[in-house]
């Protein structure tokens, strides 16, 4: 019987824990090429992502259509006494066979307190995946960071200018930490 009920709990345990990391693999970070070729570290932990009605899981392939509009974002775990940055950004423009517009920037925002962030100060307005109509599906990172400080950064750039966003220049030069969460999904062109 005392067995039995350690077994229970053991279950009921484990299935908290992984509803609360979520339900990201973090080795697709690097099954698919994201680290270190675009990134340094595996996420320490996911940032929920929903187009209306379509949660996307880690690494799901979503057709162009779904991604228009901006998306909920859920992170939890952050330091509410810190500011973050998010950035979405992909490193497969124009195609991922020769991405020589790599990496295209998507959505910045930054000085995100805590977890809210929908308070966060918009550097560069969400613009969704629009991969060429001849290109294999793009991959599509989001990644929240820790700002070193909690002075606030707003610092906006020319909408006109998103291809060629050096990620890990952006993040050196703002000394940013982690990524401490993150995801991302492929898109196809309709």
């Amino acid at each position: 019987m005392a067995f039995k009920l350690v077994q229970w709990i053991f279950v009921i345990s484990s299935l908290c824990v992984s509803s609360l990391q979520g339900s990201c693999d973090f080795a697709k970070f690097q099954e698919k090429g994201i680290v270190p070729d675009i990134i340094r570290e595996i996420p320490e932990k996911e940032i929920k992502v929903r187009y209306e009605d379509t949660p996307i899981e880690c690494g799901e392939e979503l057709l162009q259509n779904v991604t228009i509009h901006q998306p909920a974002l859920t992170f939890t775990g952050l330091k509410d006494e810190k500011l973050h940055t998010l950035i979405m950004f992909d490193p497969d423009a124009p195609s991922p066979e020769n991405p020589y517009l790599a990496s295209y920037r998507h959505w910045v925002l930054e000085d995100i307190p805590g977890n809210e962030f929908y308070q966060g100060y918009t550097v560069s307005s969400y613009e969704g995946p629009n991969p060429p109509t001849h290109s294999d599906a793009h991959r599509y990172i989001f990644l929240v960071f820790e700002q070193p400080t909690s002075k606030k950064l707003r610092e906006t750039f020319d909408d006109d200018k998103r291809a060629n966003f050096k990620v890990n220049t952006f993040i050196k030069k703002r000394k940013l930490i982690g990524p401490l969460a993150g995801n991302f999904m492929y898109v196809r062109h309709l």
